[in-house]
């Protein structure tokens, strides 16, 4: 699998678990018991108490994945996170608690990926979690999280830390890079290869109108001025 197959099978991805988490407000306990049991994703329901996280509940393929039964799970109460993830990774936990904590945060989603201990042994997981039903007072009582795992989509660990460092940079860029068409994300690799209009053309067997065409439209979308700001882009998403 090539950089670009790489980048779109993990951004489809993020794009799906971040959809996901797309409810209303007024959504019931219930309700979103049914929304997770229904849902191919890993998809884990979050109680918010004061500093600290406890599981409602699990569809069957976060169970699974995980080798815990909800029941397993609810009784461990806030030791589950610490049984279930790298100790590198509690500290995220308790991140997101703070961040979750300020009311400007409530709408919000927060991503990491963790390192999990699995059926299949320890596995990188890409993780959103967003509050979804909220206490009177307007904290935050529960919390939808859906992950995926990452195995299919980076081959090493120098490219899993690499996916942690600009986790942020690829969420806020998604839209922009699923908005090329193929040919235009080949445009951008070349571009960021230093290859010149001729060279591009002559490699994609296309039109130098059809280069220049491609690479107009990509300045448009990613808002540059030019080909420099264009390969910054592409270097961003490890496309160079």
């Amino acid at each position: 699998m090539n950089a670009i197959q790489e980048l779109d099978l993990l951004f489809h991805k993020i794009q799906d678990i971040r959809n996901s988490l797309e409810l209303s407000e007024n959504i019931s306990l219930e309700e979103l018991i049914n929304i997770a049991d229904s849902s191919t994703e890993l998809i884990t329901i979050v109680e918010v108490k004061k500093y600290s996280l406890s599981i409602v509940h699990h569809n069957k393929n976060a169970s699974d994945f995980i080798m815990l039964t909800n029941k397993e799970s609810i009784n461990l109460g806030f030791s589950f996170f610490t049984k279930v993830l790298h100790p590198e990774n509690i500290g995220s936990i308790y991140l997101m608690i703070k961040f979750f904590s300020d009311q400007k945060n409530k709408n919000k989603k927060f991503s990491n990926t963790y390192f999990v201990n699995s059926k299949d042994g320890w596995q990188w997981l890409y993780n959103t979690i967003k509050p979804v039903i909220f206490n009177p007072d307007g904290s935050v009582k529960y919390m939808m999280s859906v992950s995926c795992t990452l195995n299919d989509c980076v081959d090493n660990k120098e490219q899993r830390v690499q996916l942690k460092k600009n986790l942020n940079f690829y969420e806020e860029n998604i839209e922009k890079y699923l908005s090329m068409t193929d040919r235009e994300k080949e445009v951008l690799k070349l571009i960021a290869d230093e290859r010149t209009g001729n060279e591009i053309a002559e490699f994609l067997n296309i039109s130098t109108v059809t280069v220049e065409t491609d690479r107009k439209n990509l300045i448009k979308k990613f808002d540059v001025k030019n080909s420099i700001g264009l390969a910054k882009y592409a270097l961003h998403f490890k496309m160079a």
